[in-house]
């Protein structure tokens, strides 16, 4: 219908008017990393990719992330090492992680949730669901700050 309003939500749930917000993706995997970017960048998240933990980190004072998505085996620093460290600095301790990993043995989600991960996914994952998961602990952190 010609002059309507575009729809502020689309299929997926997400809604558009959040547009902008920046997600830190740590990922060694380049077919992975180029998956996320993608995908977050095309519901217009501003996105920048780490492929180790050591760039994650660096990545974190400079870009100044919303939220991250690590994986765990990486390179240099490790996802376990990475949220570590972010949750005993008082400047990054409350920033979203989601841990998105192939690990998924039960020993590896505890750790990851008791090293301070707002949520854990298992690689293959659902893209829309992880959409979902993404916009629900940025709309929590928007609340609370």
């Amino acid at each position: 219908m010609a002059g309507a309003e575009p729809d502020p939500v689309d299929p997926a749930g997400e809604s558009r008017e959040m547009a902008g917000e920046r997600i830190l993706v740590a990922e060694d995997d380049p077919v992975t990393a180029r998956f996320l970017h993608s995908l977050l960048q095309d519901k217009g998240y501003d996105v920048r990719v780490a492929e180790d933990g050591e760039r994650a980190f660096q990545l974190v004072e400079s870009f100044r992330p919303q939220l991250i998505v690590s994986d765990l085996v990486m390179p240099y620093r490790d996802g376990f090492d990475v949220l570590r460290a972010l949750r005993g600095n008082p400047r990054t301790a409350e920033l979203p992680v989601v841990i998105l990993s192939m690990r998924d043995r039960e020993e590896d989600i505890i750790q990851g949730l008791r090293d301070g991960a707002d949520d854990y996914v298992i690689k293959p994952f659902n893209a829309r669901e992880l959409l979902a998961r993404i916009r629900r602990l940025l709309d929590r952190a928007e609340r609370v700050s």
